[in-house]
Protein backbone atom coordinates (compact mmCIF):
# COMPACT_ATOMS: atom_id res chain seq x y z
CA UNK A 1 0.00 0.00 0.00
CA UNK A 2 1.22 3.32 -0.70
CA UNK A 3 1.55 5.80 1.85
CA UNK A 4 -0.57 9.03 -0.10
CA UNK A 5 -3.27 9.22 2.53
CA UNK A 6 -4.34 6.36 1.31
CA UNK A 7 -5.02 7.17 -2.38
CA UNK A 8 -5.92 4.56 -5.18
CA UNK A 9 -5.11 5.97 -8.70
CA UNK A 10 -8.26 5.54 -9.14
CA UNK A 11 -9.83 7.83 -6.79
CA UNK A 12 -10.45 11.46 -7.10
CA UNK A 13 -9.76 12.30 -3.38
CA UNK A 14 -7.29 10.50 -0.78
CA UNK A 15 -9.22 8.90 1.78
CA UNK A 16 -7.87 11.28 4.43
CA UNK A 17 -9.43 14.21 2.14
CA UNK A 18 -12.58 13.27 2.19
CA UNK A 19 -15.10 15.69 3.94
CA UNK A 20 -17.08 13.00 5.80
CA UNK A 21 -13.84 11.25 7.25
CA UNK A 22 -12.47 14.92 7.96
CA UNK A 23 -15.73 16.01 9.87
CA UNK A 24 -15.75 12.96 11.43
CA UNK A 25 -12.04 12.68 13.19
CA UNK A 26 -12.92 16.44 14.29
CA UNK A 27 -16.28 15.47 15.37
CA UNK A 28 -14.77 12.65 17.62
CA UNK A 29 -12.17 14.92 19.10
CA UNK A 30 -14.49 17.44 20.16
CA UNK A 31 -16.40 14.80 21.55
CA UNK A 32 -13.66 13.63 23.36
CA UNK A 33 -12.66 16.80 24.81
CA UNK A 34 -16.14 17.52 25.91
CA UNK A 35 -16.77 14.12 27.47
CA UNK A 36 -13.70 14.95 29.66
CA UNK A 37 -14.72 18.41 30.31
CA UNK A 38 -17.78 17.09 31.50
CA UNK A 39 -16.76 13.70 33.32
CA UNK A 40 -14.55 16.02 35.31
CA UNK A 41 -17.03 19.03 35.97
CA UNK A 42 -20.16 17.08 36.65
CA UNK A 43 -20.37 13.66 36.07
CA UNK A 44 -22.69 13.79 32.87
CA UNK A 45 -22.04 12.35 29.73
CA UNK A 46 -22.16 14.07 26.68
CA UNK A 47 -25.39 12.49 25.58
CA UNK A 48 -26.74 13.89 29.12
CA UNK A 49 -25.31 16.89 29.19
CA UNK A 50 -26.90 17.67 25.69
CA UNK A 51 -30.22 16.54 26.94
CA UNK A 52 -29.98 18.64 30.42
CA UNK A 53 -29.06 21.87 28.26
CA UNK A 54 -31.82 21.59 25.33
CA UNK A 55 -34.07 21.32 28.49
CA UNK A 56 -32.40 23.58 30.53
CA UNK A 57 -32.47 26.40 27.66
CA UNK A 58 -36.23 25.29 26.97
CA UNK A 59 -37.60 25.63 30.29
CA UNK A 60 -40.19 22.90 29.09
CA UNK A 61 -40.50 20.98 26.12
CA UNK A 62 -42.30 18.24 24.21
CA UNK A 63 -40.54 14.87 24.27
CA UNK A 64 -41.27 15.01 20.38
CA UNK A 65 -39.45 18.41 20.27
CA UNK A 66 -36.26 17.43 22.12
CA UNK A 67 -36.04 14.52 20.25
CA UNK A 68 -35.89 16.64 16.82
CA UNK A 69 -33.14 19.14 18.33
CA UNK A 70 -31.12 16.69 20.17
CA UNK A 71 -30.07 14.65 17.15
CA UNK A 72 -29.97 11.51 19.16
CA UNK A 73 -30.72 7.84 18.26
CA UNK A 74 -34.28 7.31 19.97
CA UNK A 75 -33.55 4.60 22.01
CA UNK A 76 -29.93 6.44 23.45
CA UNK A 77 -32.40 9.70 24.30
CA UNK A 78 -34.91 7.36 25.66
CA UNK A 79 -32.83 5.63 27.74
CA UNK A 80 -31.17 8.83 28.83
CA UNK A 81 -34.23 10.11 30.22
CA UNK A 82 -35.22 6.98 32.50
CA UNK A 83 -31.98 7.32 33.75
CA UNK A 84 -32.04 11.17 34.36
CA UNK A 85 -35.47 11.15 35.38
CA UNK A 86 -34.57 8.41 38.32
CA UNK A 87 -31.79 10.27 39.65
CA UNK A 88 -33.87 13.37 39.98
CA UNK A 89 -32.40 15.63 37.28
CA UNK A 90 -35.69 15.72 34.77
CA UNK A 91 -38.95 15.53 35.76
CA UNK A 92 -41.32 14.04 32.57
CA UNK A 93 -44.69 14.70 32.93
CA UNK A 94 -48.30 13.59 30.52
CA UNK A 95 -49.68 16.80 28.89
CA UNK A 96 -52.91 17.20 30.36
CA UNK A 97 -54.52 17.72 26.90
CA UNK A 98 -52.97 15.01 24.97
CA UNK A 99 -51.57 12.17 26.84
CA UNK A 100 -49.33 11.02 24.12
CA UNK A 101 -47.29 13.94 24.81
CA UNK A 102 -44.21 14.06 27.50
CA UNK A 103 -44.08 17.20 28.89
CA UNK A 104 -39.88 17.80 30.32
CA UNK A 105 -38.59 20.10 32.44
CA UNK A 106 -35.78 20.42 34.76
CA UNK A 107 -36.05 19.48 38.48
CA UNK A 108 -34.37 21.88 40.81
CA UNK A 109 -31.22 19.60 41.19
CA UNK A 110 -31.19 19.65 36.80
CA UNK A 111 -31.40 23.08 37.24
CA UNK A 112 -28.64 23.05 39.81
CA UNK A 113 -25.82 21.12 37.41
CA UNK A 114 -27.40 22.75 34.84
CA UNK A 115 -26.18 26.19 36.00
CA UNK A 116 -22.88 25.25 37.21
CA UNK A 117 -21.92 23.19 33.91
CA UNK A 118 -23.05 25.79 31.24
CA UNK A 119 -20.33 28.32 32.41
CA UNK A 120 -18.00 25.43 32.01
CA UNK A 121 -19.36 24.79 28.38
CA UNK A 122 -19.97 28.13 27.23
CA UNK A 123 -15.64 28.85 28.27
CA UNK A 124 -15.01 25.58 25.93
CA UNK A 125 -17.35 27.34 22.79
CA UNK A 126 -15.07 30.56 23.39
CA UNK A 127 -12.11 28.92 23.21
CA UNK A 128 -13.26 27.16 20.30
CA UNK A 129 -14.71 29.90 18.29
CA UNK A 130 -11.30 32.00 19.34
CA UNK A 131 -9.13 29.37 17.60
CA UNK A 132 -10.83 30.89 13.83
CA UNK A 133 -10.64 34.50 12.58
CA UNK A 134 -14.09 36.06 12.39
CA UNK A 135 -14.16 35.61 8.78
CA UNK A 136 -13.37 31.92 9.13
CA UNK A 137 -15.60 31.16 11.52
CA UNK A 138 -18.59 33.30 9.08
CA UNK A 139 -17.16 30.93 6.44
CA UNK A 140 -17.01 28.27 8.78
CA UNK A 141 -20.70 28.32 9.52
CA UNK A 142 -22.01 28.90 6.10
CA UNK A 143 -20.19 25.80 4.61
CA UNK A 144 -21.67 24.14 7.80
CA UNK A 145 -25.59 25.06 6.71
CA UNK A 146 -24.37 23.87 2.83
CA UNK A 147 -23.18 20.61 3.84
CA UNK A 148 -26.33 19.67 6.26
CA UNK A 149 -28.61 20.95 3.07
CA UNK A 150 -26.68 18.44 0.74
CA UNK A 151 -26.47 15.80 3.71
CA UNK A 152 -30.66 15.51 2.56
CA UNK A 153 -29.22 13.83 -0.64
CA UNK A 154 -30.17 10.22 -0.62
CA UNK A 155 -28.90 9.67 -4.07
CA UNK A 156 -32.03 9.90 -5.73
CA UNK A 157 -31.69 10.11 -9.63
CA UNK A 158 -33.62 12.69 -10.31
Amino acid sequence: MRDDNFSNAEDELPLLQFLTYRISRVHAKLNAQASTLLSDHSGLTLSRWRILALVGAAGQTRLSDLARAAALDKGLLSRNLKVMVADGLIDAQQDDIDQRVHLLSLTQAGRSLFESTLPRMQERQAKLRASLAPDELTTLYAALEKLEAAADWRGDSA
